[in-house]
């Protein structure tokens, strides 16, 4: 957590709540500047621990967590999220005792907590599903068909330990893409996927200023170019296809078209990696009709400057 001190009550309350009952809660304060951690320690108890560290991001602070965690399973979840009451329950019973298995559901996204009830996630069939070939499921994440990338919110899963140690920590950086970059050594450490129906994680969207998102650091942005250059060395050791090349020219392009022209060097360097891998890949949307357009008439980086200066 850092910061959450008006999501955090709720978002306690919410995993003591869960059906599973043998579940340990450790949370870990990123070195929050409100009352965050003044209201997390009212909640310490035998099983529930409060750790707080210096500022270093969510990935550190997993790590943390990490250190303190006795369980055989591992569960993710940031501050401000939440997890259907039976989540945990019904992904335990689908893992049956196999330490080699991980465990994945659905998510959907909202703003405000008014819009839970009753809220459904779109369609994500084509990305979120059961498989006994974990590679094959990675790069069908990342874009195979060339045409769109997506993405699996970390609180998702629910994660063996003995993968999690055996395929590493986090990595020590702030990145967006720390979680796919995490994930995919976890994925490939796996024998198998299960999808768990009629579950859900509840996953916040929102723009506050400290969000990562909202960072366009030079060191940040380098961060985000390595991720992406990872998770390929990763599949390219144990897996060679064209279905592979795909997706990372899909994942170089649109990292070179959104970084055109804020972050130009980094851009021209994804670009130029795009073009090595020798596949043609659908442009990411960039807005509306009038910018399809300009687009077919100027080409993609005349409306990205456009959009850049204006």
């Amino acid at each position: 957590m850092f910061n959450c001190s008006v999501f955090l009550n709720k978002a306690i309350n919410e995993v003591m709540r869960q059906t599973y009952s043998n579940i340990e809660l450790i949370i870990v304060d990123d070195q929050s500047t409100d009352d965050s951690f003044l209201i997390a320690n009212k909640f310490v108890s035998d099983t529930c621990k409060v750790i707080q560290q210096k500022n270093a991001g969510a990935a550190v602070a997993r790590n943390t967590g990490l250190k303190f965690a006795s369980g055989t399973y591992i569960q993710f979840l940031d501050a401000d999220d939440y997890i259907s009451a039976d989540k945990i329950e019904k992904q335990v019973e689908a893992l049956a005792d196999r330490i080699n298995v991980i465990a994945v559901c659905n998510y959907a996204s909202f703003i405000n907590d008014g819009e839970i009830k009753g809220l459904k996630s779109v369609d994500q069939s084509s990305f979120i599903y059961s498989s006994n070939n974990p590679s094959d499921f990675l790069i069908n994440l990342l874009g195979a068909n060339g045409k769109e990338s997506n993405f699996i919110q970390t609180n998702c899963w629910l994660i063996p330990r003995a993968i999690i140690d055996k395929s590493g920590p986090w990595r020590n950086y702030r990145c967006p893409d720390d979680d796919g970059e995490f994930f995919s050594r976890v994925i490939l450490s796996s024998e198998k996927i299960i999808y768990v129906p009629d579950i859900l994680n509840f996953y916040r969207r929102q723009n506050n200023d400290y969000k990562l998102s909202s960072n366009s650091s030079k060191k940040y942005v380098q961060n985000t170019l390595l991720s992406i250059d990872l998770k390929f060395k990763y599949l390219k050791s144990i897996h060679s296809s064209s279905k592979l090349n795909m997706a990372f020219a899909k994942q170089y392009f649109d990292f070179a078209v959104y970084n055109y022209p804020s972050n130009i060097l980094f851009s021209k360097i994804a670009f130029r990696k795009y073009k090595q891998l020798n596949q043609k890949v659908v442009l990411p949307l960039l807005g509306g009709k009038c910018v399809e357009m300009f687009i077919k008439i100027f080409g993609w980086r005349f409306v990205r400057l456009l959009k850049y200066y204006l």
